[in-house]
């Protein structure tokens, strides 16, 4: 037996395509996003043992209660749009609007931290990269590189 979806209206659907430029854009997502990984390392290290288990054990029951969420709003709402389809489902177009670029906002602004974790790794990658001394802030030696 095959189930049919209802066909969506052509004023209120968004495409489930990916095109080359999204494609590239999840790629160099991805790629960033490894510095997560590399800036978090010195955290755990300087919070100590119980500080990094209770670190690890929040952070993953606060993913787990979201990524819950996730499902369930998914399967009741599957249309593409993901945080905006479901706040203009549940809450309005006001909200919708300001939801949506709250979220694009954040999205922004998490690149300055993940800029940094990019130096740092080519200097795991390269130790004697730093060699050319621009200035000192706040006791730390600013290279060029």
């Amino acid at each position: 037996m095959r189930l049919s979806q209802p066909a969506p209206t052509p004023d209120t659907s968004l495409l489930k395509v990916l095109g080359n430029w999204d494609a590239l854009a999840l790629g160099f997502g991805a790629m960033i996003g490894f510095g997560w990984v590399v800036l978090t390392g010195g955290w755990i290290a300087s919070a100590g043992t119980m500080g990094a288990v209770l670190a690890m054990v929040t952070g993953g029951v606060i993913m787990g209660v979201v990524g819950l969420t996730y499902a369930e709003l998914t399967a009741a709402m599957p249309k593409a749009g993901g945080e905006h389809n479901f706040l203009l489902r549940g809450m309005g177009p006001r909200w919708s609007f300001i939801g949506s670029w709250a979220i694009t906002g954040g999205y922004i602004t998490i690149v300055a931290f993940e800029a940094v974790a990019l130096p740092r790794t080519a200097q795991y990658l390269f130790p004697d990269l730093s060699q050319i001394p621009l200035w000192e802030v706040a006791g730390y030696q600013v290279h060029l590189t």
